[in-house]
């Protein structure tokens, strides 16, 4: 009887063990960042280019059963990544261990050090004469962005396989962060030519009563999305 319960305890023992080291297994994740493309409800804005500079990124989460999780990485000298649903951020080699998670936090901050911008993002604004301008929106500061991730399907629950390729779509959106700017203050705009074109360019030294409204949203109405 006794050499039974040894045997028991040893198994399960392993069993742990090896429960425990398939939770540290990592999986294949692509990460994304891009831009809401959509125009916005009245017709008169979108944004269809641009990037973003980055100096770190960050994966905390929580899961069903493991140790919680938490993952960074440094850009030393910034990580130029230009707005795409379709390609990876370069050079952002984090192995999110397999899980169950019930949460699921990423976090970025931009890259300031060279005096750089970083955040640029190029669209159209249309006039309620219906005429059209190419809008430049430059950001040269330092800004943190923290979102809590959700799944495409619309659960409470991020499911990650080291066997199934997942993929996260990170959001910036332009078009919230514009949407209180008046008709008035677009109108009276200064305009600067840029290859060609007579813009309206936004940043600090630029169209400021517009800038100051814009960076005040930079890090809201931001999402990210998992999907398998």
């Amino acid at each position: 009887m006794k050499h039974l319960v040894l045997i028991l305890v040893i198994v399960l023992l392993a069993l742990t063990a090896c429960k425990k080291n398939e939770l540290k297994k990592p999986t294949d994740v692509a990460i994304s960042i891009d831009i809401n493309r959509n125009p916005s409800s009245e017709g008169h804005l979108s944004f269809h280019d641009g990037y973003i500079r980055l100096a770190s990124f960050s994966v905390e989460g929580v899961r069903q059963e493991g140790a919680d999780v938490e993952l960074s990485k440094e850009f030393e000298q910034g990580n130029l990544t230009y707005f795409s649903s379709s390609s990876p951020i370069n050079n952002l080699d984090i192995d999110i261990p397999q899980g169950n998670y019930t949460d699921l936090d990423i976090a970025f901050n931009t890259f300031d050090d060279n005096d750089e911008t970083t955040i640029r993002v190029e669209g159209l604004y249309t006039n309620q004469s219906n005429q059209t301008y190419p809008i430049i929106f430059e950001f040269a500061s330092s800004e943190s962005f923290s979102i809590n991730s959700e799944a495409d399907d619309g659960g409470s629950i991020i499911i990650l396989d080291k066997n199934i390729s997942s993929s996260v779509l990170i959001k910036l959106d332009p078009v919230y962060w514009f949407d209180i700017v008046s008709y008035n203050l677009f109108d009276n705009a200064s305009l600067i030519e840029v290859n060609g074109s007579m813009t309206i360019v936004v940043d600090e030294n630029t169209n400021e009563d517009i800038y100051d409204l814009v960076v005040d949203r930079l890090d809201e109405q931001t999402s990210s999305v998992f999907s398998n």
